[in-house]
């Protein structure tokens, strides 16, 4: 009896928990659109950056070189290169912010994962994978 007491309790509650989790999101999505920051980056610039003419970027980016990996054979220290990206990333924020578009909430919730989504663009290429799974098939 208490067994089924305790299961009907913990239902209700599961089921209230739910409903409410569900009504705060729909209420929230109304207050305020949604914003989708997007940005092209120019790779012309990103390899002027890394000291470096562009054929020679996309080459070491066909062999499975990130930014990080580039910058480092070319002697650039990886905090300069998370600079570079953090004053390219504030200074198109800044763009969206007097255009209108971005407001005081988006900007700092971008801005709260700017870090983490710049050390991960650095480090990634998707080449590195297709090169490692072509070495180990040999």
């Amino acid at each position: 009896m208490l067994k089924i007491l305790l299961k009907r309790i913990f239902t209700v509650f599961i089921l209230i928990l739910t409903i409410t989790t569900t009504a705060y999101a729909s209420d929230s999505a109304k207050e305020e659109g949604t914003v989708i920051y997007h940005v092209k980056y120019d790779y012309d610039e990103i390899s002027k950056f890394l000291r470096m003419s562009r054929e020679e970027y996309e080459q070491k980016w066909n062999q499975g070189l990130s930014i990080s990996d580039m910058a480092k054979e070319q002697g650039i220290e990886r905090r300069e290169v998370e600079g570079y990206f953090y004053t390219f990333h504030y200074e198109e924020m800044q763009k969206w912010r007097k255009e209108g578009p971005l407001t005081e909430k988006h900007y700092f919730h971008l801005v709260y994962n700017l870090a983490e989504e710049i050390e991960d663009f650095i480090d990634r290429n998707p080449n590195k994978f297709k090169i490692k799974k072509k070495t180990t098939k040999m």
